[in-house]
């Protein structure tokens, strides 16, 4: 696993955690907005979503099954995230 792996929060029911890592992440809820800086270019800026985060595995996904919505151990909100994921987040 490289350095900007992070690992899946997914718990399978037996105790054993997925093996697979965050592939990509979604903010719900999320103001953007961009604004004109002082010399003519433009800044994008987002806050903290009002929700939540969804992370989405390499392996399996958002880990919904067949006939099962998406796991809530895939939503995470700002004050879970892992600290690797959110410097990873920032291009950091």
């Amino acid at each position: 696993m490289d350095q900007t792996a992070i690992p899946c929060p997914f718990v399978y029911a037996n105790g054993k955690r997925c093996t697979g890592q965050i592939e990509r992440v979604e903010a719900y809820k999320a103001d953007i907005s961009w604004h004109r800086r002082g010399d003519g270019t433009w800044r994008y800026d987002w806050g903290q979503p009002r929700s939540h985060y969804h992370v989405f595995c390499s392996l399996k996904g958002n880990h919904a099954g067949y006939a099962r919505q998406d796991s809530d151990q895939m939503k995470l909100y700002a004050d879970k995230l892992d600290p690797a994921l959110w410097k990873a987040m920032q291009g950091s």
